[in-house]
């Protein structure tokens, strides 16, 4: 996506909030939890097409709002004030989307807490198919460099190097905000040390 691209998906998140009716505070939809997901590729309802359709399903996520300023249409569970969001693949997919709903009138996201559930790979000999993992850090990947496994040093085991070192795993460990930039976020420790042993008691997990 080029610079043209971002403007234009940026523009056009910013006029439909603009254009967004003024929301009466008692119309104003609260919201606990927002289950955040980067794809769907089939219906919201299917689980085998894509992040979203498990949550849908299976909480569930009965009611559609649509989010024209966002990637895909918002789900939500009234009961439980659970709303889920398909934010798209990417950075800029999901900026644009988040943005989106945090400038949205109709929610009252001041008390919700943020959940990124999304799969990812993982080396087979760390974990089986189907795993899960908890976080309590993230580490922007992108903020660093890499050369090529061709050209890197004999002996370096990756090509990955930190921002602002010349060698892979080079210490002292580097301030979360360093480099003139934010490189690592430090998530909810005590709500991943109370969904851990829920997620081991599942029956899939056994």
């Amino acid at each position: 996506m080029n610079f043209i691209q971002y403007a234009a998906l940026f523009a056009s998140a910013m006029l439909a909030f603009l254009s967004a009716p003024v929301q009466a505070d008692d119309d104003i939809i609260p919201v606990r939890v927002v289950v955040i997901t980067t794809f769907q590729f089939g219906d919201d309802n299917d689980p085998t097409a894509g992040e979203f359709g498990n949550w849908v399903l299976n909480l569930p996520l009965p009611q559609t709002i649509p989010f024209p300023q966002g990637y895909h249409q918002l789900r939500y569970n009234p009961e439980l004030q659970v709303l889920g969001i398909v934010t798209g693949e990417g950075k800029s997919h999901a900026a644009a989307s988040i943005m989106g709903l945090g400038m949205d009138p109709r929610f009252d996201l001041s008390k919700a807490y943020w959940i990124v559930a999304a799969i990812a790979g993982v080396d087979p000999k760390k974990a089986s198919v189907a795993s899960t993992a908890w976080a309590k850090f993230v580490v922007d990947g992108d903020l660093s460099y890499q050369i090529d496994a061709r050209e890197s040093p004999r002996g370096w085991s990756t090509g990955y190097v930190p921002l602002g070192r010349s060698s892979p795993y080079q210490g002292p460990p580097q301030p979360f905000n360093s480099n003139g930039v934010q490189q690592v976020y430090q998530l909810n420790a005590s709500l991943v040390d109370w969904a851990f042993p829920v997620d081991q008691k599942h029956p899939f997990a056994r």
